[in-house]
């Protein structure tokens, strides 16, 4: 064997070690490499639509840093909500998906399993309150939002996928319904009986998740069909404590989205009455004792801090 070709060989088996180790390296590296909550968006199929929001949003860093609970809407979720193309995402203010997307997150990190049985108030990643439910089957929700996949482990948390886009409250039940321009005649009566009934008043203005409760919100073209309150000036001039008790009987004790509703009869804030639900795909409605028709949910699961509101169709007659 010639000099010269024991020392091409001599090389050829240097440069061919050096290639191993570095492939070596480049694996060991791949399965050193902690996969946080933002590269799992990044690589997950069923999260395409949250990761165009995730970008423009600019919360990708935020995501991979401290001990974190992701609640991970569904690409079928976002459509579902009107975000189905990422035009639709950049047309939501950038300010407010921020706002939103974090709302899907909890500080620190939250296993199915240890949920507490029942429904638990928590706060989000953006200070806004949340209602998450075990039920005595094993489901779980956030809000309205069912758990289709739980327990997906990265390295700074879990991931949670949910079949709904959550929306977060701008604040509790009463500030809720004075800003809500299809509630006004609702905010007025419950500022006639305020100063009566400052119990309703209070429940309402709370500004905790400490006993919430479940409002169903008849619209002002419900009080104007209505046969007493049908005007603002009759609302003033009502009966107070007969305005009072027809409030109490659009109140639950407790937080009922609609997904979690069953069929039949729930006591009211109204001692000794109750009002009648039905349940259906994709309808919901309740009727009073002495409503003819039942009332439509026309707007369902709107979140405040201390409960949630459901819109109808109809005053409910005790």
């Amino acid at each position: 064997m010639t000099t010269s070709f024991s020392l091409f060989l001599s090389r050829m088996s240097v440069l061919m070690l050096l290639l191993v180790a570095m492939g070596c390296q480049t694996r060991d590296d791949a399965v050193a490499t902690p996969q946080t909550i933002s590269d799992r968006i990044l690589e997950d199929s069923q999260f395409s639509l949250f990761r165009l929001a995730m970008g423009y949003a600019g919360v990708g860093d935020a995501l991979k840093s401290g001990n974190l609970t992701l609640f991970a809407p569904t690409d079928a979720a976002f459509q579902a909500a009107g975000l189905a193309t990422e035009e639709a995402i950049r047309a939501t203010p950038r300010d407010q998906l921020r706002t939103m997307l974090m709302y899907h997150v909890l500080y620190g990190r939250s296993a199915s399993s240890a949920i507490p049985a029942g429904q638990n108030s928590v706060i989000t990643a953006n200070k806004a309150a949340a209602f998450v439910t075990k039920t005595t089957d094993g489901s779980i929700y956030i809000n309205s939002a069912k758990l289709t996949q739980t327990d997906i482990a990265v390295a700074n948390g879990y991931i949670h996928v949910i079949d709904r886009v959550l929306i977060p409250g701008t604040g509790n039940l009463l500030t809720t319904i004075q800003t809500n321009p299809n509630l006004t005649f609702l905010a007025a009566a419950i500022k006639r009986v305020g100063s009566s009934n400052p119990t309703l008043l209070a429940t309402l203005d709370n500004v905790s998740a400490t006993n919430p409760v479940t409002v169903f919100a008849p619209n002002d073209a419900a009080f104007k069909a209505d046969k007493v309150y049908n005007t603002l000036a009759a609302i003033e001039s009502a009966n107070v404590q007969t305005l009072t008790n027809t409030l109490l009987y659009h109140v639950l004790s407790g937080v009922k989205f609609s997904t979690q509703f069953q069929s039949g009869s729930v006591a009211t804030l109204l001692s000794g009455n109750t009002v009648t639900l039905t349940v259906a795909p994709n309808q919901l409605t309740v009727k009073g004792n002495k409503n003819s028709t039942s009332a439509f949910v026309k707007q369902a699961d709107l979140t405040a801090t201390n409960g949630v509101i459901h819109i109808i169709d109809q005053v409910l007659q005790p």
